[in-house]
């Protein structure tokens, strides 16, 4: 008898042991959901003070907290002089700087205080883009599917073309890649976001379920992703943005081995808020924040039913340019001047649009594992103001020439909040009313239907799961432990 029950207390302070060790962790984990994980990231960008690129852009547009409409026309501004000082644009330098200026609320089509690049649109019609590597056509497809434009009599393509020449491209295996004859799960990703709008169109569904295919069975047990070599956060965010436009649940089945991609993308979470790229590294890397906080927005996005990130029309963000009130012509004094909070159209607050840093602009894509790229040019100018920080991430970027696809990597120094600096180069700027922020702010807080996502805990809810798990986890251990004394005890005496 004596022996059942030191067996007993072996075997319950054995299970008080295992469940302590698991829960304790487990808590820990579970102290951020994703919403935390969005506001954190976007707080770690806008606690630079300014918006270095066009995906930090989009990234904090597509967020719970928008920036400053003082910090998007910085960012305008600094845009404006990098199209001032670029004489020669390549077509993904207007593709991502089209993505960037909607997302800050601007219009690329009209740019007036740019000196020749008034109508980033236009221009990209124009452009050699249908024959400049897959970038271009990716991103071609994703900037001119943000809003609805006119397409320019003297286009050298029309949509059709571009997701034709996309889908051409897509490899034996169901992927796309840079080159070779074997997909890539980053330049896979791109295609699959840039050709989800396009589903209805001919080849479009068989390609996308093709390359959905191939991403399961190429999924790690971990729930992430490899790209060219190693396993990172930015391959994984990519894949993310891909699963959830096609209407598959990164949770579910098909995308859960050991693990599943939303827990995977969690784990290379940063103390500082942030978001690291390899799982070996201990510092958070700017690009691989920028990636994965757009790519959790749009996880959020999928699970409200809200789209695409890239859709502007249906989801909407706050403008630096309010629509004027027009005088009701039945007043007997109409007033000709507009809302409070809004500026006259000839303002430099005019048609915001995410300027582009040369050669700092972290790409929307990953290579030699660390962001295939957005097929960033820099700028030839010698004059250009920007500048890159000191930072001791490097994320290697593919870059993509405006010739006949020809393409050439480089080294992208990126800090630890951000990709490169970019310096002001307009101090003269009127800083815009106080009053029109406000209202952006609650437009884009509406439309960001935050916390209250299928499956997603409230905002501070998970602390409280926190601090059960550890509670949980502390007295499993403590039970554990006096079991196992008091079986020591008996055993001495």
């Amino acid at each position: 008898m004596k022996n059942i029950k030191q067996k007993i207390l072996i075997i319950l302070a054995t299970l008080s042991l295992v469940i302590g060790f698991f829960a304790v962790p487990a808590g820990v984990f579970a102290a951020v959901t994703v919403d935390e994980a969005i506001d954190s990231g976007t707080s770690k960008i806008l606690s630079t003070g300014k918006l270095a690129d066009d995906w930090q852009s989009l990234g904090v547009a597509r967020s719970n907290t928008p920036a400053s409409k003082e910090m998007r026309q910085a960012r305008y501004n600094d845009i404006v002089a990098y199209l001032n000082q670029s004489d020669r644009l390549s077509a993904t330098d207007f593709e991502r700087t089209i993505i960037g200026v909607v997302s800050i609320g601007g219009d690329p089509t009209h740019i007036p205080e740019a000196t020749t690049h008034k109508n980033l649109v236009e221009e990209l019609y124009q452009s050699n883009a249908m024959n400049s590597g897959v970038n271009a056509i990716i991103y071609g497809l994703l900037a001119l599917q943000t809003k609805e434009y006119a397409v320019p009599e003297n286009a050298n393509f029309s949509i059709q073309e571009m997701v034709d020449k996309l889908l051409s491209l897509q490899k034996a295996d169901g992927g796309w890649a840079l080159g070779g004859a074997v997909g890539d799960v980053d330049m896979t990703g791109m295609a699959i976001t840039a050709l989800a709008k396009y589903k209805d169109m001919p080849g479009v569904s068989t390609a996308l379920d093709r390359s959905v295919a191939w991403l399961s069975s190429v999924q790690l047990k971990s729930g992430g992703f490899k790209g060219w070599s190693n396993e990172n956060s930015n391959s994984l965010s990519q894949a993310l943005m891909a699963i959830t436009l096609t209407g598959n649940d990164p949770k579910g089945a098909l995308f859960t081995k050991d693990s599943d991609m939303i827990t995977a993308l969690m784990t290379y979470r940063t103390a500082d808020g942030g978001f690291k790229w390899l799982p070996t590294d201990t510092q958070s890397n700017g690009m691989a924040l920028e990636q994965a906080l757009y790519a959790l927005t749009q996880y959020k996005f999928y699970l409200n039913g809200s789209g695409s990130i890239y859709d502007f029309v249906n989801n909407p963000v706050p403008q630096l340019i309010e629509t004027p009130v027009e005088p009701d012509p039945s007043t007997e004094e109409p007033s000709s001047s507009a809302e409070p909070g809004t500026e006259d159209s000839d303002s430099s607050d005019s048609n915001s649009s995410d300027s582009n840093s040369s050669d700092s602009n972290s790409s929307d894509s990953n290579s030699s594992d660390s962001n295939s790229s957005d097929s960033n040019v820099s700028s030839e100018d010698s004059s250009t103001t920007t500048s890159i920080s000191d930072g001791s991430n490097e994320n290697t970027e593919e870059t993509i020439s405006d010739s006949e696809g020809s393409s050439n990597v480089e080294k992208n120094t990126t800090d630890s909040s951000g990709a490169g600096i970019i310096e002001d180069t307009d101090s003269s700027t009127t800083a815009p009313s106080k009053e029109a922020d406000e209202e952006a702010v609650q437009n884009t807080s509406n439309n960001a239907n935050s916390d209250n996502a299928k499956s997603l805990p409230s905002t501070g809810e998970a602390n409280d799961y926190m601090f059960l798990s550890v509670l949980l986890g502390a007295s499993m251990l403590l039970v554990g432990v006096f079991f196992l004394a008091k079986n020591k005890r008996k055993q001495n005496n």
